[in-house]
């Protein structure tokens, strides 16, 4: 597995960041700008208006749009009252995917979302399953307008990246969830669960043989500690990288995030406080006696007025092109690091199998070395070491599996994510001109009427 030259997933010279940014001088700032980060996902179109009002028809940031599905998830509706309430949503799709309906209208809600991921995770061992958005009591329990509108957008982002995905998109789950009727949908659901034997077995098979487990668990940390057999040693030097890296890379994602939202916020706080500044300024002028410093106190009011909708749009502006995109590049770390956890958990199982067939195979030479022993007892146990080598290629063909996977899952992580945030920064800078430039061009345009009051307009002054 290779990776640029910046190190594992870092942004090498030969990553695709994308076309090169224009110089200041030849920017036009007064461009459309860039769609919202909700309505647009990589290699999927989603038939939202952009900020401009106009369709976007392309993938994230440039990236090319699949042709296969067109995936909306709208119409929140929020369900029931108190601790029972929810929300359901329309999920649109249209799709040219072979197999499908050209077009399928559907509700959900969002445990049927939380259902397909937990079936995608089950039945593609070593695909990073796209990441849903955190769960949240608190503000389940308050579901504000902005909630559910985080969430609603946040979904589809959710589904999109499922349906682009060269694996996921294959799912006969994903078709199940896209077009089955509600009714339907619930059957099935249940009768997963029940064909499901971690659901069958569930808190009984826990409660009967979790005493067992635990002390052959704790038998076999032993040997493994004995046999000095861990996971770092058996693993590929380069996926430890890999790992190290991605562990590192959610601290320093999360701090991003954080840092974005602070971002917002001060924008909106700021354009609040100009706006509370001119309706001051304004209230002052009405109490001036020269007109010329009334009016300009009237026009600066405007002015303030004028920024603050500017300062109010560019808030909302960078909560959705930049604060919701390096939120879900977090959960998307986060999605790695489940598949890298099923990983270890994979070796784990492996460590565990062999030193089943070790202590398998000691007691059968024990028993074998044992005068008078009854041959019965030496089938038997010739029987557990065949069953123990068994479940040991059994575990290795599993893990070995995962591997495999992860190398392309790994890959692809590295290149969509390097290209994303390439083009999500990108942005962030051309928004962050355009509104700087704006800004500069209404204060600006109070000079001329400022300079003649101050030239001309000094008597009578408050």
């Amino acid at each position: 597995m290779e990776f640029g030259a910046a190190g594992p997933l870092g942004g090498g010279q030969d990553e695709p960041w994308g076309p090169a940014a224009p110089a200041m001088d030849d920017l036009d700032l007064h461009d459309e700008p860039p769609p919202p980060y909700h309505s647009v996902v990589l290699q999927s179109t989603v038939e939202a208006p952009s900020t401009s009002g106009r369709q976007s028809g392309s993938g994230t940031y440039g990236v090319p749009a699949s042709s296969e599905f067109e995936i909306r998830v709208t119409d929140p509706v929020r369900q029931g009252e108190g601790v029972a309430a929810y929300v359901s949503y329309k999920v649109l799709t249209r799709t040219s995917a072979p197999g499908y309906r050209e077009s399928a209208e559907v509700i959900r809600r969002f445990r049927d979302f939380t259902w397909l991921q937990k079936r995608l995770r089950r039945e593609y061992r070593g695909v990073i399953v796209p990441a849903l958005p955190e769960k949240s009591v608190v503000e389940k329990y308050k579901m504000t307008g902005e909630f559910v509108e985080a969430r609603r957008a946040a979904l589809t982002v959710f589904i999109n990246r499922v349906a682009a995905h060269p694996i996921l998109k294959r799912s006969r789950d994903l078709q199940l969830f896209l077009e089955a009727s509600e009714t339907e949908f619930a059957i099935e659901v249940s009768r997963s669960q029940v064909d499901d034997p971690v659901a069958v077995q569930g808190a009984a098979k826990k409660t009967l043989s979790g005493a067992v487990s635990f002390l052959r668990d704790l038998g076999h940390t032993a040997s493994n500690l004995y046999h000095k057999r861990t996971d770092d040693e058996e693993e590929d030097a380069e996926y430890l990288k890999v790992r190290a890296y991605v562990f590192e890379l959610e601290r320093h994602l999360g701090e991003a995030h954080r840092q974005a939202a602070r971002l917002v916020r001060h924008q909106a706080e700021l354009g609040e406080s100009v706006r509370e500044f001119g309706a001051a300024m304004a209230s002052l002028g009405r109490y001036e006696e020269s007109g010329l410093v009334a009016d300009s106190f009237g026009q600066l009011g405007e002015r303030a007025e004028a920024v603050s909708r500017l300062c109010g749009e560019s808030s909302e502006g960078l909560a959705a092109s930049f604060e919701a995109p390096l939120k879900e590049f977090v959960r998307t770390v986060r999605a790695v690091k489940k598949v890298m956890a099923d990983r270890s958990g994979a070796l784990a199982a492996l460590q565990q199998a062999r030193s089943d067939v070790d202590a398998r195979r000691q007691r059968l030479a024990k028993l074998r070395g044992t005068p008078g022993i009854r041959e019965e007892r030496v089938a038997e146990a010739e029987r557990d070491l065949a069953d123990a080598q068994q479940k040991a290629e059994a575990a290795k063909a599993a893990y070995e599996a995962i591997v495999q996977q992860m190398s392309g899952e790994l890959e692809r992580f590295q290149r969509e994510r390097a290209q994303e945030m390439g083009y999500v920064l990108r942005d962030f800078a051309l928004a962050q001109a355009q509104v700087s430039g704006e800004t500069a061009r209404l204060w600006a345009s109070l000079v001329p009427g400022l300079a003649a009051a101050a030239g001309g307009g000094g008597a009578g002054g408050s």
